[in-house]
């Protein structure tokens, strides 16, 4: 049997303005890496809600999950935590 990672990064932005779109471009330079991405945001009070959360499932060699963790984590208004499972 071969054994492999599920690598899950959860991602809050805590404050848009400061975000201001950076984790879309980083999140398009590891697109091929990206298996599924969930968003969940309030959009009927969008404007007094200034959070949102995506997970994201990737896949990848560790250095490259590494790299994109590290990447969001230099994000102002934002924060990275991680699950790893092994199968």
């Amino acid at each position: 049997m071969i054994s492999s990672t599920i690598r899950i990064f959860g991602i809050l932005i805590r404050d848009k303005e400061k975000e201001d779109g950076c984790i879309q471009k980083i999140l398009a330079r590891y697109v091929n890496s990206i298996k599924t991405r969930l968003g969940i945001y309030d959009v009927e009070d969008r404007q007094n809600y200034p959070y949102g959360l995506i997970f994201i499932q990737v896949v990848g060699n560790e250095e490259d999950m590494n790299r994109f963790e590290k990447e969001i984590y230099m994000i102002e208004g934002v924060e990275i935590q991680h699950m790893f499972f092994q199968s």
